[in-house]
């Protein structure tokens, strides 16, 4: 058994996570529960989770509830497309079932070797009738002989393609420094 907790005494965000997994790198089950809360004040929501991966190939299985607000059933599925030793290529799908609303989507994301990455992805709400399109990506710009400095780009873009927001735009974009001492 595994267990992680993770805390921020400024804003008292905490979670906690323990599971089991049985298998090896290529072909795995795993299992386990966790909570989290975003602030002191804030509910704090409760899970478990499964999944099962063979092969880049995965089927997972997780179901939360937060106090007062409600219970969230999610069921994904990804399945590998292509890979070699310089990237992969992926296919994600997904529904998620909460009291309000059901909410199901997937994409394509694309990673290489040397710290690159692409996503594309849609995203529906039936009872709203809304549907996104987004898109990211990542840029490893540097990273030092040693590995120890590690300098990236990033950036997204979302396509509200009906709904409430119905020809709306987001864009956002980063650099990241990283340094392990």
């Amino acid at each position: 058994m595994e267990c992680q907790a993770t805390g921020d005494p400024k804003t008292g965000a905490a979670s906690a996570k323990c599971g089991v997994m049985a298998g090896d790198e290529n072909v795995n089950a795993r299992a386990g529960v966790f909570a989290t809360t975003n602030s002191s004040a804030g509910p704090v929501t409760t899970g478990l989770y499964g999944a099962v991966n063979a092969n880049g190939h995965g089927l997972s299985l997780q179901h939360s509830h937060t106090a007062g607000l409600g219970s969230s059933t999610t069921a994904a599925a990804q399945a590998n497309i292509f890979q070699n030793k310089q990237a992969a290529l992926n296919a994600t799908a997904y529904h998620t079932h909460n009291r309000t609303h059901d909410q199901f989507g997937g994409g394509m994301n694309l990673s290489t070797a040397s710290g690159h990455s692409a996503a594309l992805g849609v995203n529906h709400v039936p009872q709203f009738n809304m549907t996104t399109m987004n898109a990211s990506g990542t840029a490893n710009l540097y990273t030092s002989p040693n590995g120890n400095l590690n300098l990236g780009a990033n950036a997204n873009a979302t396509r509200h393609m009906s709904g409430p927001f119905r020809g709306k735009s987001d864009f956002g974009g980063g650099l990241n420094m990283q340094y392990k001492f």
